[in-house]
């Protein structure tokens, strides 16, 4: 956090952390990476329902099953994820200036209340969460009766810092070890795949919900962009066999090796998915606290200073008359 005495002016805050972004350019991107993992996951499935088909002999009632199911681990493994991170708000850290930076700050005031309240109603739903300490808790809930936004803000950085940033690497380590673990034993390349493109969505969901919001899209988009990386990684390590060609003509070592590398491999990537996103997800935290105690210039001195820019832009108006 800045020093709270040394007030940052608006013109600091832009060439320090502000790098606008066209946020149509963004949006398309987005859905460009949104579409790429469902065509990815819709091709695995359907490779899937293939070799079903395949080995039930081409028997009809095979695909009358397999298609719903499809359709529904479909729906479940990403369609779901994906309208619930849309839900998530993003705090607005960029594309600041002096025309809507008062609007910017109330919007993030009231996502800090949203989010205080969500960690609130946790923990007096769920009792002893894992997620959050008892008294840090109690701490918020002082703050937000009082609607003292200074000490929310405080104890919403005091629960950054520590739980939640311990629940977030649990998360993060248990999801890299059962995408790991499922990768190493899965017998096909279209599985490996669909694993790791379900665990991966599911665990940006999840880092997303324990924190209460979700980056920006640029960040957000960086992130799906990694889960399609990590997709093709997976697909690209199951059809290299490597275990196979490092230790050919050894029987059963070679596999037991590939399945090592996969495994390893798809668990790492994953873990650097989750760190990624808990890393954006801190980087807007801390630059939406550093904007609310932004100042604005004085007004009267803003003020001047256009007044001098329509002069000039009067005299040169005049000049170019008087030549003409």
């Amino acid at each position: 956090m800045e020093n709270k005495e040394e007030k940052m002016t608006l013109e600091e805050y832009q060439k320090k952390y502000s790098k606008p972004y066209n946020v149509k350019v963004i949006k398309t991107w987005l859905f460009v990476a949104y579409a790429v993992i469902a065509l990815i996951i819709i091709f695995c499935l359907c490779s899937l329902v293939l070799q079903i088909y395949e080995t039930f002999d081409k028997n009809v009632i095979s695909l009358y099953v397999s298609i719903p199911i499809a359709v529904l681990v479909f729906v479940g493994i990403y369609v779901i994820p994906l309208i619930r991170i849309q839900r998530l708000k993003p705090f607005k850290t960029q594309n600041v200036s002096n025309t809507n930076l008062k609007e910017v700050k109330k919007y993030n005031k009231e996502l800090r209340e949203k989010i205080a309240d969500q960690i609130i109603d946790i923990q007096s739903k769920v009792g002893n969460s894992d997620w959050y300490n008892e008294q840090a808790v109690g701490k918020l809930a002082i703050a937000r009766h009082t609607h003292d936004d200074t000490a929310l803000r405080n104890e919403l950085t005091n629960l950054y810092n520590n739980d939640i940033k311990k629940a977030a690497h649990k998360i993060i380590r248990d999801k890299s070890l059962q995408v790991g673990l499922y990768t190493a034993l899965s017998p096909s390349d279209k599985l490996d795949t669909a694993i790791v493109l379900a665990n991966n969505t599911k665990l940006i969901k999840d880092i997303f919900y324990l924190y209460g919001f979700r980056p920006n899209d640029r960040e957000l988009m960086k992130v799906y962009y990694q889960i399609v990386t990590n997709a093709l990684l997976s697909y690209g390590l199951s059809k290299a066999n490597l275990g196979g060609k490092i230790l050919e003509g050894v029987p059963f070592v070679g596999p037991i090796l590939d399945a090592l590398i996969q495994g390893l491999t798809n668990g790492g990537f994953t873990a650097f998915l989750g760190f990624q996103a808990q890393k954006y997800l801190m980087k807007e935290y801390r630059l939406q606290d550093i904007l609310e105690d932004v100042v604005v210039e004085d007004e009267n001195e803003v003020n001047v200073i256009i007044s001098d820019i329509k002069a000039d832009i009067t005299k040169e108006l005049k000049h170019s008359r008087a030549k003409a």
